[in-house]
């Protein structure tokens, strides 16, 4: 037996400080007040050696591959990343905020403009309106005054016609009692027509009504007229259709008794061979599934288990019993479809043989028939033609028979159809009659209504003229003297207010110019200012945008050197890892081939060197898990450090400063911006280069403001 040894290596001392290991000291709170000297101070502790590798530390072209590099700067490089995304993410808010904010005020602003010119147009309406009222006040002025000029001669002239007018009132005041005897004549007559108008009005009324009912009737018994007409002939043709019809299903039906009865023969024999053929088919089929079942039956016994082979052997037989109908219903289909084939062929063949016999007996009848003229003394038929005679002569018969009946119908229907004809035309014409006779009476009635009303239009045209020119003769004289004296009053009044309205106009448009001036400056002042504002907007919007697609551009090429950096270190931890436990493996390997020759029981041997091989394997994974354990516990550790370091100094970054309810955000102006961006590109392509090396960190120093590219790379 093997002597009894250390089955793990000795455990390596961490690499992880205890509790207590470090001193972190109070920041000091009030160093702001201090001035400005304190930012002079060290960043960093200089007592704990930084355990980043300088430049040159591997050389990735030699074989000495033990040496695991350290996993603090894929670590500082992740979380620099987060700050910068984290940065990107704030100012895009900003922007996105800023953004919606000019947006609001840019509408805001356009709103008041669009208000302000409409304000605008309106007044400049409104002026233009006074403008030409206060023209067409002053142009109706200058027409009042000539007015004024000529109704003052008219009233020299209605004062002597006033002078005449009381003259002819003294003569007419002589002639008043005659006047009041035709006013009462006339308020008689004027009654009298009143009364012939509403009588002749009632009158005209129900000779309309009438005329419409009437020609309502005649329309109504025109349609009616029509409709019989098309119906009697749509009848005609539609028996004449019948008929046709039922000539044609009489010929048809002779046809399909000599077809059937020959059918009725074939399918007979057909059945007779079909039956022979299923017979043969099922003892086939009886027998392949005896040979199928035992040969099953045998598998199955000498194979598999008893309950399997029932499932499996039911399954078999359903589907053979499946394949079999289907196999049997196709055949059945097959051979039906060709022994309808034949059947359509023997009965063309059968109906030509029928036809052809057919002829040939009555050539066979037309010559017995001659020859039975001829011989006076007939010879004793045999028993096969009178057989035939007397088949023939009930044919003959049987369709005499048919064909009387059938005529016999036709001629009843047809008797029928007739009379019932003859009837509606009967009934028509009278109908027609009684309608024409009403039809003259309601003309006749129509003109002679006609004739009254214009000799009653004509009597009533007469008596309105001349009333009209007695009332006009004595309305005229008293209406000249009352409009004179109202027109002057007129006059008078309308002057004095057209003179109160040009003045209260005239001030009324001083005062709206003057309003309309202060308002079109003050658009003028608000219209300059609000293109000032767009403006600056514009050029604050388009240094945010460049700012924008300057940090994408850099987020994006850093994303792409991060995972290129990351999976190469991956590729280093493995590969250092791998090379690890391959050395370990082969020391322990040897030891142990030393051990399984000095050895002598071979079945102890091969379980020796499983066991082996399984502790081997435990090791292997728990080295593995420990090893990613110490790396993460390490890079945590240093990242303490840099914590600690950060609140021992007064210069924090302003990424790294703690959060308040106001965001500050530092811009560069546009020259600085474009020099910033061309730095980038510039450190970009210099990192750019692949190298055959796996490049060191460099060391780098915070200064204010953003991240490069070779801080995050």
């Amino acid at each position: 037996m093997f002597p009894r040894g250390p089955r793990f290596p000795a455990p390596k001392a961490p690499d992880v400080p205890g509790p207590n290991a470090y001193n972190p000291q109070d920041p000091e709170y009030d160093a702001y007040k201090r001035g400005a000297f304190l930012e002079k101070t060290n960043r960093f502790t200089k007592d704990n050696p930084s355990d980043v590798p300088g430049p040159g530390t591997y050389n990735t072209e030699t074989n000495a591959t033990r040496s695991k590099p350290p996993n603090n700067g894929t670590k500082s490089n992740v979380d620099r990343f987060a700050v910068l995304q984290r940065k990107l993410e704030e100012l895009e808010r900003v922007h996105t905020d800023g953004k919606k904010s000019h947006h609001l005020e840019l509408e805001r602003l356009k709103l008041d403009l669009s208000r302000a010119q409409r304000a605008a147009t309106e007044h400049a309406e409104r002026a233009d309106k006074l403008k030409k009222q206060n023209e067409q006040l002053e142009a109706r002025l200058q027409e009042l005054k000539k007015s004024t000029v000529s109704e003052q001669g008219d009233l020299r002239d209605l004062r002597i016609k006033l002078k005449a007018a009381e003259h002819e009132r003294t003569q007419l005041a002589a002639k008043q009692g005659e006047t009041s005897e035709m006013k009462k004549a006339l308020q008689a007559a004027e009654a009298k027509r009143k009364d012939d108008l509403r009588e002749r009005d009632r009158r005209i009324a129900e000779l309309e009504r009438g005329l419409q009912s009437e020609k309502k009737k005649r329309e109504m018994a025109e349609a009616r007229l029509a409709d019989v007409k098309g119906k009697v002939d749509m009848e005609s043709q539609q028996a004449r259709a019948a008929v046709s019809d039922l000539e044609s299903q009489l010929a048809s039906t002779r046809a399909d008794v000599y077809d059937t009865k020959a059918s009725l023969e074939d399918l007979k024999a057909q059945a007779a061979d079909t039956e022979e053929e299923l017979l043969e088919r099922l003892e086939q089929h009886r027998a392949l599934l005896a040979r199928v079942a035992n040969e099953y039956g045998r598998l199955a016994a000498a194979t598999v288990h008893k309950s399997h082979h029932i499932r499996v052997q039911d399954q078999s037989n359903n589907l053979q019993l499946r394949v079999f109908r289907l196999e049997r219903k196709l055949a059945n289909a097959d051979g039906q479809v060709v022994e309808l084939a034949n059947l359509v062929r023997h009965t063309k063949e059968e109906n030509i043989f029928l036809a052809a016999r057919l002829r040939e007996a009555d050539e066979e009848a037309v010559f017995y028939a001659r020859l039975a003229s001829e011989l006076s003394n007939p010879l004793p038929d045999p028993p096969a033609w009178r057989e035939l005679d007397r088949c023939l002569d009930n044919i003959a018969d049987g369709l005499q028979r048919s064909r009387a009946e059938i005529h016999e119908r036709i001629t009843a229907d047809f008797s029928t159809w007739v009379d019932l004809h003859r009837l509606r035309d009967d009934a028509l014409v009278f109908h027609s009659s009684v309608l024409l006779k009403a039809l003259d009476q309601t003309n006749a009635l129509a003109q002679r209504h006609s004739t009254q009303l214009t000799d009653a239009q004509a009597r009533c045209t007469e008596l309105q003229t001349t009333l009209a020119t007695a009332q006009e003769d004595c309305a005229n004289a008293q209406e000249q003297l009352v409009e004179t004296k109202v027109a002057l009053e007129k006059c008078q009044a309308l002057e004095a207010a057209l003179r109160k309205d040009l003045d209260n106009t005239r001030a009324q448009m001083q005062q709206e110019a003057s309003k309309g001036e202060q308002l079109l400056q003050k658009e003028k002042d608000a219209n300059t200012r609000l293109a000032d504002t767009v403006h600056k907007s514009r050029m604050a919007e388009e240094g945010l945008q460049a700012e924008i697609e300057q940090l994408t551009s850099d987020l994006a090429q850093a994303e792409q050197y991060q995972e290129a950096y990351n999976g190469l270190l991956e590729e280093v931890d493995a590969l250092v890892a791998k090379n690890a436990l391959a050395e370990e493996e082969a020391v322990r390997l040897s030891k142990f081939n030393a051990e399984i020759v000095g050895h002598r029981n071979p079945a102890q041997r091969i379980v020796y060197v499983d066991k082996i091989r399984r502790e081997l394997h435990e090791t292997k994974q728990k080295l593995l898990m420990t090893s990613r354990d110490r790396d993460a516990v390490q890079a945590h550790n240093e990242d303490l450090q840099y914590e600690i370091a950060l609140y021992k100094s007064v210069a924090i970054p302003s990424e790294y400063k703690p959060r308040t309810a106001v965001t500050r955000v530092e811009r560069a102006p546009m020259v600085t911006q474009g020099l910033s961006i061309s730095k980038g590109v510039e450190h970009g392509k210099s990192i750019s280069v692949p190298s055959a090396r796996l490049a060191s960190m460099p060391e780098m120093e915070y200064e204010q403001g953003g991240m490069t590219l070779d801080e995050i790379m």
